[in-house]
């Protein structure tokens, strides 16, 4: 960058600043991915949307591993995260998978099991909570659907990431393909 570590202070104010800077960017430039690949205009299902968010966020994280283990690896010592600076693009992503399966619900495109329309009431109202938060009148089962796949592509992203799961599955990507068709069929898209 041709400039000294101190001279970074003239742009931010704080280490702290610098780390929400690059937090930040790394969020949005995960979202403005995962939402191209979801206007895709070759896709023509849901199943398929799903899908290509899904290799759409495991290749970004493969692809800027050291922008994802700042967002999901291990937190940085003294850091102080301003939530509502850092939060909102956090959720972009997210809210692209929500988005496909409240228009898959609208669609009748999804045959929701009912143990993903039943949810405990403490579950549903943090649900309710995030819509109430950034404004979005999505249905409680679509973030529901969002956060299973979310929780679901994280965990096998972050194994393969650490080399984790190579020791234990040779084709990591076989594997992942087959485990995002099966987990779409699961759900009933």
């Amino acid at each position: 960058m041709d400039m000294t570590a101190s001279a970074l202070y003239h742009y931010y104010a704080s280490l702290n600043d610098l780390i929400t800077a690059l937090i930040e960017d790394a969020f949005t430039q995960l979202a403005d991915t995962v939402e191209a690949a979801s206007r895709n205009p070759a896709l023509t299902t849901s199943a398929e949307r799903l899908a290509a968010v899904a290799n759409a966020y495991r290749e970004w994280a493969l692809n800027h591993p050291i922008d994802f283990q700042l967002l999901y690896g291990n937190p940085v010592p003294g850091y102080s995260q301003p939530t509502g600076v850092t939060y909102p693009p956090a959720r972009r992503s997210f809210l692209v998978t929500a988005r496909i399966f409240t228009e898959a619900i609208e669609r009748g495109e999804i045959d929701l099991p009912p143990n993903y329309r039943d949810l405990p009431p403490a579950l549903e109202q943090s649900l309710l909570d995030l819509t109430q938060v950034d404004g979005h009148d999505l249905p409680v089962p679509a973030l529901y659907l969002a956060a299973t796949a979310w929780a679901k592509i994280h965990g096998h992203v972050m194994l393969e990431l650490f080399d984790l799961i190579q020791p234990v599955i040779a084709d990591v990507d076989a594997f992942f393909q087959h485990e995002v068709r099966n987990f779409a069929e699961h759900v009933g898209l």
